[in-house]
């Protein structure tokens, strides 16, 4: 690589492509993000087109380049990730038959109901290292299967985003990497290969599913027509990329057991690594393979944080987020309210479980709200209470892991939530562990796929080697008398479920839901 040499990462987001550049030091040359749209068909439908994936790489790479006036002889490998559980079928072409299912759909709930009368659930978990879920692609194929037969005969393969944008740019179709595989639901866990018989008894062709290969592999040069579209170099490396979810990994530094990170934003969860799967009795987390095509990432996730903190600021704040211009100053002012509401909130508890909750609980049915209000509290202990009750819902997840013999030592805090000091403190001492704060928590993931890029060129000997790039701008140890009140306060929390479960159930009945 040369000496002036960047590492280029497409970046394929939720609601945006983010173009980046990274120095081999970690350091962040340029980056620029192209948003798109999600389209909302139906209740419960959420779909992307891939080709606006496309749209906003050629032009996010045409401002990233003018923007920090970069010539493409500098660009030395190009790196990829991309959001989850998605299903795109592609005919031999490359062609895209529908749009992306991505991972928030859920429309295949009656193909997962299928799936649990077909297969006993803990041997199906035994394999695949997660639960029958219609937010996975396996249910999502066998949807697209009944309902428009023939886009399955035609699919020659069922993509994710950053597969398909690999496509784009080498060429070559037909490619995964063992994260976004392993996040199907239909790999075998344990072999790192297609779990061929539960995919026959399903009903799935496994031909239409694509090679796997780890995620720091090169797919392929950089094509001439892809170059000439990008104003970049024909035949500059492309590496495969993994999921956003493996390439946080990486890029929050967790190379080995005991390291976790914490993911903040409108969802969170906690990841950590080890070298094998860890089956948990009540399959209340999951897996995929980490970049390095040998380890696993264990992770639990919980439906609702800096969503349910938004909720809270405009419903209560009074402030409508999408029309306010000074958004970070907004949030400074809640977190200031919020911290004069003491450890606990004056005994005011918010349950975060505003869409249902995954980690530990999974169960759609479950409500959020605030519980131990009197007359005397007010909007300090509110907006406190909320950061306390989603840092409470994640220690759930801890929980697990130390259930399953998963030691955590200490926690990287990565996304937007991460840039809140209050809630750095809060969760430090709820968790009782030491933490850090990423120099970059928004850029972490893209930083894990550069990461993988320059260890599949050599810029990296290993993603050990690489590990030593990541920066954090602070910490935070935990202050024993917060963490004993806290332990009080996370006792009550949790016999919260428990007693309000019989309530939301009839709710649920209610409102007509199954």
């Amino acid at each position: 690589m040369k000496e002036d040499g960047l590492i280029l990462v497409f970046d394929i987001g939720t609601t945006g492509v983010k173009c980046a550049t990274f120095k081999p030091d970690g350091e962040k040359a340029c980056a620029h993000t192209v948003n798109y749209d999600t389209i909302y068909p139906k209740p419960g439908w959420a779909e992307q087109k891939p080709e606006d994936y496309w749209r906003g790489i050629i032009d996010g790479t045409k401002v990233l380049l003018e923007k920090g006036n970069i010539s493409s002889q500098r660009i030395s490998v190009i790196g990829l990730s991309g959001h989850m559980n998605g299903c795109i079928p592609v005919d031999a072409n490359g062609d895209v038959l529908y749009p992306n299912i991505i991972h928030s759909d859920c429309r295949s709930q009656a193909e997962a109901s299928y799936l649990k009368r077909v297969f006993d659930e803990w041997h199906f978990y035994s394999i695949t290292g997660n639960r029958i879920d219609p937010h996975y692609t396996f249910t999502k194929i066998l949807w697209l299967k009944k309902n428009y037969p023939e886009i399955y005969n035609k699919t020659a393969y069922f993509l994710n985003s950053k597969d398909y944008v690999g496509f784009k740019l080498t060429g070559r179709l037909g490619v995964t990497d063992f994260s976004d595989a392993s996040l199907t639901c239909m790999l075998n866990i344990n072999k790192g290969k297609w779990a061929e018989d539960v995919l026959s008894e399903a009903g799935v062709d496994v031909h239409k599913l694509p090679e796997q290969m780890p995620s720091f592999h090169v797919l392929g040069g950089l094509s001439k027509q892809a170059a000439d579209i990008l104003g970049l170099k024909a035949g500059t490396p492309v590496v495969v990329g993994g999921g956003d979810g493996a390439c946080a990994t990486k890029g929050a530094g967790v190379v080995k057991k005991g390291q976790a990170y914490n993911y903040i934003g409108s969802s969170a969860w906690i990841s950590t690594i080890n070298d094998c799967p860890v089956l948990d009795k009540g399959a209340r987390i999951f897996h995929f393979y980490d970049l390095d095509g040998r380890n696993y990432n264990v992770t639990g996730t919980v439906q609702c944080a800096t969503i349910a903190y938004d909720w809270a600021i405009e419903n209560i704040g009074g402030y409508e987020l999408e029309k306010v211009e000074a958004r970070d100053r907004v949030f400074d002012i809640i977190e200031d309210l919020a911290r004069q509401a003491p450890v606990g909130s004056n005994g005011v508890f918010f349950v975060p479980y505003m869409m249902g909750e995954r980690t530990p609980h999974w169960d759609e049915n479950t409500r959020g709200g605030f519980v131990g209000l009197t007359l005397y509290h007010g909007k300090s202990h509110l907006f406190r209470s909320v950061y306390e009750g989603v840092a409470f819902a994640l220690k759930n997840v801890l929980d697990v892991f130390e259930e399953d013999g998963l030691k955590v030592e200490s926690l990287t805090l990565l996304g937007g939530g991460a840039k809140s000091r209050l809630w750095n403190e809060i969760m430090c001492n709820v968790y009782g562990k030491p933490i850090r704060v990423h120099s970059f928590p928004g850029e972490a993931t893209s930083l894990g796929a550069a990461i993988a890029a320059g260890v599949g060129v050599g810029i990296f000997e290993s993603f050990e080697d690489a590990a030593r790039i990541i920066r954090y701008q602070r910490s935070c140890q935990p202050v024993p008398s917060e963490v004993q009140a806290y332990q009080s306060y996370y006792r009550i929390y949790n016999m919260m479920y428990r007693q309000l479960k019989p309530i939301y159930d009839e709710i649920a009945r209610l409102m007509g839901v199954d």
